[in-house]
């Protein structure tokens, strides 16, 4: 820790980044380029008798309730290597500004915002985060918020909008004000306190056996045509990784797909009624599909992001705790589905036991620890095609049920990504059910597949769901391409 002098004057203390900071930035200057790919995007809307006096002020308030606003970043020259470091500054300093766009067509109001989210968020020294009221046609109105990603992840996004809307309706309707929230700079202190923890050390030690007894996972693709762990066979046929990201080309694009209020319900009911996890049964989906796309393959890989919100400080505190890890899974034709579903749970849970370790110190853990011959998924090698992300539903106040059915919660893509391919499932604001979001790079993927790889994923659940004791054979069998 040091101390900088802000410009009014006064001094304050800098840190050092976090560990999913360092990993968010690590990532985002690896495979970014110069592109917004910290840059989160999001609206709120709603239809009701629409008072924008009172949303502008319940925004102002929530702003000046969560410290991460007062958030900033600088350059530091530390051991004679310059370090981005943060600090809180005394304002938040985010102003609150209006736009009408009711004289347009939604599509047309969607590409302005859209825009932007794409324009790049100044890093140093300066506030990182945009929050704007906003009137749509067709009776629509709320909030657009452009966060910077190592300040909220998804889950701190949707807890400022919760923030937002009960602010709203104790000065719309009169109910009770939200109960305070807990400091970013606690949170953060937490965070630095494990990295000399002895969990720390046996968090790592677990991991170190882990990696070094494992056997060597392989690649799963989800292209069919140009399978690139095929490709790479052709000049080393024992090969079991492949090269992703492949030239310096961020730009991506976005496929969604919205999956039917009775079907969502099937999914949750089916969880709720046997006590399974929800995020569980989807990864199922997705490994068998990619089972499917690779031969029935038994070993499958792809990496899963982990919001590390256990305590009830990281709940309310804002801030980013994402973490990456593999999630490996190796599960007979023989197995049913409920038991396969069993399978992914215990893989999850032994990774949730250990999920604070930096995931880049992790990687250097792998580095070590792996057989000879292996890699250990420091570069452009991986045996992980693909990311896997879940949204737990998060629930926004609201006036009436009437009108939380009219809510729509919009995700702004910034159209460039770090990873290649990039999967998040979250709920929808208006009924609960799910909504599949493909962020996909453009230069290392083909529409086509992606495009089936979707209907794959949701058979290979559906059928499952519908009749639990079949096998995942049988679900293999009926999904084969």
């Amino acid at each position: 820790m040091s101390t900088k002098t802000l410009p009014n004057g006064k001094t304050v203390e800098t840190y050092p980044l976090t560990q999913a900071q360092r990993f968010m930035l690590f990532v985002g200057k690896q495979f970014g380029k110069d592109a917004p790919v910290f840059n989160i995007g999001s609206g709120y809307y709603w239809k009701d008798d629409f008072r924008a006096d009172l949303l502008k002020e319940a925004l102002e308030e929530a702003i000046e309730r969560c410290d991460v606003m007062k958030l900033r970043f600088t350059l530091e020259n530390v051991n004679g290597n310059m370090q981005v470091m943060q600090y809180l500054n005394d304002e938040a300093e985010v102003k609150v500004e209006e736009y009408d766009f009711s004289d347009m067509s939604y599509d047309e109001s969607y590409e302005i915002m859209k825009g932007w989210t794409k324009q790049l968020i100044p890093m140093f020294d300066c506030p990182l985060n945009t929050v704007r009221v906003i009137r749509l046609n067709d009776g629509l109105n709320g909030m657009y918020l452009k966060f910077q990603h190592l300040a909220f992840d998804g889950y701190a996004a949707k807890a400022f909008i919760a923030d937002t809307m009960a602010i709203y309706l104790n000065k719309k309707c009169g109910t009770p004000y939200p109960k305070p929230l807990r400091s970013y700079y606690d949170a953060m202190m937490d965070e630095f306190a494990y990295l000399d923890s002895d969990q720390r050390k046996a968090d790592r030690a677990y991991w170190m056996q882990h990696f070094s007894t494992e056997s060597e996972p392989i690649f799963n693709d989800y292209l069919r045509e140009g399978n690139r762990l095929k490709k790479a066979r052709e000049t080393n046929p024992g090969q079991r990784f492949v090269s992703l990201y492949e030239g310096d080309h961020p730009e991506s694009r976005t496929l969604m797909y919205e999956v039917s209020k009775e079907d969502s319900d099937l999914i949750m009911d089916l969880c709720k009624k046997n006590d399974l996890s929800i995020p569980c049964v989807l990864m199922l989906g997705l490994r068998t599909a990619l089972s499917a796309f690779n031969d029935n393959q038994e070993d499958v890989s792809f990496k899963f992001m982990i919001n590390r919100r256990g305590s009830l400080l990281a709940k309310k505190s804002y801030g980013n705790r994402w973490h990456f890890y593999t999630l490996r899974t190796i599960i007979p034709a023989s197995l049913t589905f409920k038991q396969a579903i069993e399978e992914v749970e215990d893989v999850q849970s032994t990774v949730f036991k250990h999920c604070n370790f930096d995931t880049l110190e992790m990687y250097q853990v792998k580095h070590m620890a792996m057989k000879a011959g292996t890699i250990a998924n420091t570069g452009t090698n991986t045996y992980d095609s693909m990311t896997f992300s879940y949204h737990a539903p998060l629930e926004v106040p609201c006036e009436s049920e009437e009108i939380r059915a009219t809510t729509r919660g919009i995700w702004y893509n910034n159209d460039y990504s770090a990873q290649n391919l990039y999967l998040t499932v979250k709920h929808r604001a208006n009924d609960n059910g799910f909504e599949f979001i493909f962020e996909y790079r453009t230069c290392e993927n083909s529409l086509e597949d992606l495009k089936v790889l979707y209907p794959k994923m949701m058979d290979a659940i559906m059928l499952g769901v519908k009749d639990p004791d079949m096998t995942i054979g049988e679900i293999l069998e009926k999904i084969k391409l």
